[in-house]
């Protein structure tokens, strides 16, 4: 009986274990494009295309600098400069909740 009770928080401790390493491993995402795409297609399913960019983000591990330049790097590959159009919660994964838009637009 003292065995099974052992095995049984063993049991108990690796999830705990498990779950913690899982929600922190949240803590260091860094910001990524959201633009999926099908296995063999070209075309996006993600927010993102060439004239708007979505950027999925946590805002407790990421700068808003960092998101900004994730943005002008996406726009750069056209010619244009971001601005900022909108953002939503819960729009993305949990560990990256916030989704941001920007319009990529003509340099002034």
């Amino acid at each position: 009986m003292a065995l099974l009770r052992q095995s049984h928080k063993a049991k108990g401790t690796a999830w705990l274990i498990l779950g913690l390493g899982a929600a922190l491993s949240g803590c260091g995402t860094t910001a990524y494009v959201d633009s999926r795409r099908e296995a063999g297609q070209t075309t996006p399913v993600g927010m993102s295309n060439p004239n708007r960019v979505a950027i999925c983000y946590s805002k407790s591990a990421t700068a808003a600098a960092e998101v900004e330049k994730l943005a002008e790097s996406e726009c750069a590959r056209t010619g244009r400069v971001p601005q900022f159009s909108a953002e939503e919660r819960w729009g993305c994964t949990m560990i990256a909740p916030r989704r941001v838009f920007y319009s990529c637009v003509a340099k002034p």
